[in-house]
């Protein structure tokens, strides 16, 4: 009865671990392969007082008008957001609330709200964390961008940030 019970907590205290380097391994090597975008943003609020400093990042991406099939999508619903590149930065073409397979890069992100042909998304990388006092070094910045890596499925992982130009080293 011991040794059962011992290899139950063993089995259990095992899958926990593997679902935690699974889910970490997943995100790295989304990471690592996915396909590299820069998104123009501006930062919103750069302190929290509970979880320290941080960006909250709006998107150029993030809110969408007069785009073909915006009136098909739905709140609090998945939205797929073709990107093509202008230059450095990526911009969206396509929004649709179906994967289109001839799409090269996507980004899968939800609808906030949809109001008279305007249409708000997240994606999940809104908020980016610096070490303490380095939010303002971006909130008083001029340009920023966001390096993204978007793997094939869509979701998005911040990589970095470019403050006027230039990487963003804390």
């Amino acid at each position: 009865m011991k040794m059962t019970r011992r290899l139950g907590f063993i089995l259990v205290v095992l899958f926990q671990v593997l679902i935690l380097v699974g889910w970490t391994g997943y995100n790295e090597v989304s990471l690592a392969t996915g396909k590299e975008v820069v998104l123009q943003t501006a930062p919103v609020d750069p302190t929290d007082i509970f979880r320290g400093d941080y960006v909250q990042l709006s998107y150029q991406i993030s809110t969408l008008n007069n785009l073909p099939e915006i009136s098909t999508l739905e709140n609090n619903k998945k939205a797929y957001v073709h990107l093509e590149q202008d230059g450095e930065i990526w911009d969206a073409t396509e929004v649709s609330n179906a994967k289109n397979d001839s799409w090269d890069v996507f980004i899968v992100g939800e609808v906030d709200y949809l109001y008279l042909g305007t249409v708000r998304l997240t994606y999940g990388i809104e908020q980016y964390f610096v070490p303490e006092g380095k939010g303002m070094a971006i909130q008083t910045a001029k340009d920023i961008k966001v390096l993204v890596a978007i793997n094939g499925a869509g979701q998005a992982f911040i990589k970095g940030l470019i403050v006027d130009g230039k990487p963003f080293q804390p």
